[in-house]
């Protein structure tokens, strides 16, 4: 049985928000990462997350992929999930698409769909399956810029999502991921993490650290 393992999260809002998988929820502003080990774990936690926004007019649900199969995968899910996924993409309230290189577009991307909130939705559900990083962004360095982006926003009316395959990214990389998350899912619970950095200590470091690698 999954399960909450954290409380309220008072600097971030005490509005709980259904994640739509185990029972679990989260609050509005909550940055979580979950490290999966298989396909099946990464497809059953991302469609129930989305499909739960979809089934309500007022979330916007926004993932980063890198297309192909991996979009597919998606869009059948949803569908099996009794999704009309050609419908929620038209309207705009479904977003599928290839994450920008660079934190500052991908900044500029996630301002543009908080700025439909209050108007026409209540939250943002944001997120990605990083492997979508793999051959497109240079560095795990690169890659934390935009992780720790997240968690500076003021006031973000969004839940954020970011699913790491432990078999596509190095150690470090991993550990990197837990220290950009203040909450992580793993196996079939939501945890504290006790890895997490604050923002500007580990945005310190890694601006003066050598580069790494995202692979081998």
């Amino acid at each position: 049985m999954a399960k909450n393992d954290v409380g309220e999260s008072p600097s971030r809002g005490i509005d709980r928000v259904d994640l739509g998988f185990g029972g679990l929820s989260a609050s509005i502003g909550d940055h979580i990462g979950h490290l999966y080990q298989t396909r099946e774990e990464w497809r059953t936690l991302l469609v129930g997350f989305l499909a739960a926004g979809l089934q309500t007019p007022d979330n916007k649900c926004v993932y980063f992929t890198n297309g192909g199969e991996t979009r597919q995968e998606i869009e059948d899910g949803l569908a099996g999930a009794g999704v009309d996924v050609a419908t929620m993409m038209a309207s705009g309230q479904l977003v599928l698409g290839e994450a920008s290189p660079t934190p500052e577009e991908m900044k500029d991307r996630l301002n543009r769909a908080l700025a439909e909130v209050p108007g026409r939705f209540r939250l943002v559900r944001w997120g990605g399956d990083m492997t979508w990083t793999l051959g497109k962004v240079a560095t795990s360095e690169t890659l934390m810029e935009w992780e720790t982006m997240c968690n500076v926003i003021e006031s973000p009316q969004a839940v954020f999502l970011c699913q790491y395959d432990l078999h596509r990214f190095v150690g470090s990389v991993i550990i990197d991921a837990l220290r950009s998350h203040p909450l992580s899912i793993i196996g079939s619970t939501i945890h504290q993490n006790q890895y997490y950095q604050d923002p500007e200590t580990f945005l310190a470091e890694i601006r003066s650290r050598p580069s790494t690698a995202l692979a081998h």
